[in-house]
């Protein structure tokens, strides 16, 4: 056996006592094997799962994203606290008004109104102390139902917006947008009247037809102290208005001018002859002639009538200023009563005062003009002779 620096195992030796401790003292290969949990780490897993099911089973909140909104949650809803008993006499707690209620809805509007009610300059309104909001009720609960695209002018000419407000009729109930709007207008220095529920019902049936957001020039031709019917399906009198006793008795549905007849012809002008006259009815420079207090609308009926059935061809002059386009007739697009509604509605728009038309007037005009195959000319329409208001 080699001895010296050459040995493999300087202690090698011949006694099998020696080799065995030298074995004994080598570490164990690494071994594939498992070790199984011990028990009281698998209970202690099993117990974690079984409390993280039961809690999670307690407050999963119906996994709507509202439990984290500290307007909607209570945590008296899954544990609500016990209630004294009252004294004999006691008046019962008193229900939530609608601005109370809408104090919550409004967590809705916080990112953009903010929640002073001061908006975001020159994106967002501010809600406090505005004209929109403390003004007609009929104007802002159109704006919660439709939405509203800018620019929008609030509280001054030089505080412009033009973010872009989208529509809660889809998404809010009556009750919430009546309880939303109610919120507004008691905070933040305002002080209006509630609105009540069945008011936002009548404005939403009133709309249906309104499909795209409000613009500014939409809104300021709805009455700045237009207000909605309540609950017995009468609109509350505007301020400075006669007493009911003073009233002018009510006139038959046959006369037109209704809140019906008004929306159909809005609707109808809206698709038919705003891309033209404009939705404030201003028209085109030098092209669209201006709907706004001219003759040929607040003037005989007839003659308004016979315009849109069989349109007419420029030159035209209005208020001195001259208009060159041809208007195309609409006879073979809309029925008389569509015709009729949007007389209605022009004539009571852009600083008209003129009184509404009924389908009848339409018909006759359309029976007597019949022949005409060609619009009509400024001449003779100045011709008239029917001056029948």
């Amino acid at each position: 056996m080699n001895q010296g620096p050459d040995r493999i195992d300087y202690r090698e030796s011949a006694d099998i006592t020696e080799v065995h401790a030298s074995v004994q003292r080598e570490k164990p290969e690494p071994s594939a094997d498992t070790t199984p949990m011990p028990l009281w780490l698998t209970g202690v897993c099993a117990g974690a799962m079984v409390w993280a099911g039961t809690y999670f089973g307690v407050f999963h909140g119906g996994l709507s994203a509202n439990v984290y909104n500290e307007y909607e949650s209570s945590p008296a809803v899954l544990f609500p606290q016990p209630q004294k008993a009252s004294g004999k006499g006691a008046a019962a707690e008193a229900p939530q008004s609608l601005a109370q209620i809408g104090k919550g809805i409004y967590a809705q509007c916080v990112t953009c109104h903010q929640p002073t009610g001061t908006g975001v300059a020159g994106q967002f309104p501010p809600l406090a102390k505005s004209e929109w909001v403390n003004g007609s009720e009929k104007r802002l609960v159109a704006i919660l139902l439709k939405g509203l695209q800018g620019p929008v002018t609030v509280l001054g000419a030089k505080n412009s917006y033009s973010g872009n407000m989208v529509p809660w009729e889809g998404s809010l109930s009556d009750k919430k947008i009546a309880a939303a709007a109610s919120y507004v207008r008691s905070q933040w220095g305002n002080a209006a009247p509630e609105i009540s529920e069945a008011k936002v019902t009548a404005a939403r049936k009133e709309f249906a037809g309104q499909k795209a957001q409000w613009t500014e020039a939409e809104l300021l031709q709805i009455p700045e102290d237009a207000t909605l019917p309540d609950a017995a399906g009468a609109a509350a009198p505007a301020a400075g208005a006669a007493p009911a006793a003073q009233a002018a008795p009510a006139a038959p549905a046959s006369s037109g001018g209704g809140a019906d007849q008004l929306a159909e012809g809005k609707k109808n002008y809206m698709m038919i002859c705003v891309a033209c006259h404009q939705p404030t009815g201003t028209g085109l420079p030098a092209v669209f002639p201006p709907l706004v207090k001219t003759p040929y609308v607040n003037g005989a009926p007839e003659r308004f009538a016979a315009i849109i059935l069989k349109g007419n061809a420029g030159p035209f002059t209005i208020d001195g200023k001259p208009f060159n386009q041809i208007m195309p007739g609409q006879e073979g697009a809309l029925t008389d009563g569509k015709i009729a509604a949007v007389m209605t509605f022009v004539r009571a728009n852009f600083g008209n005062t003129s009184g509404p038309v009924t389908p009848d007037v339409v018909t006759a005009a359309r029976k007597k003009f019949a022949d005409r195959t060609t619009p009509w000319t400024q001449p003779e329409l100045d011709a008239w002779k029917d001056d029948a208001k």
